[in-house]
């Protein structure tokens, strides 16, 4: 996979979500308040089959640690923030280890 290709995928997904938001009416509350919900329990999810490996265990050691480092910033409920401290524990993972 090319960074040209990389570039080009991640600007259709900015443009779809952002004409998305732009183009598609507001939804009614009932709906809002139950999508709402739905974000956290989609990442728990993610994160729980990303940490453990069917018929293995845990998953490696800097992949832990990359989750530990995001779920310390998560009370900030900020996914750059989430996102770089999860990359800053998987490299001092692998500056410690």
């Amino acid at each position: 996979m090319s960074w040209e290709l990389i570039l080009v995928l991640g600007g259709l997904t900015y443009a779809s979500r952002a004409a998305a938001l732009v183009l598609l009416p507001s939804l009614p509350d009932g709906v809002r308040t139950i999508l709402d919900r739905v974000p956290a329990a989609l990442f728990a999810g993610l994160a729980m089959h990303s940490l453990v490996v069917p018929g293995v265990g845990l998953a490696a050691a800097p992949i832990l640690a990359a989750a530990a480092g995001a779920v310390a910033v998560a009370p900030l409920r900020s996914l750059p923030l989430s996102l770089i401290a999860g990359i800053c524990g998987y490299l001092l993972w692998g500056l410690v280890a």
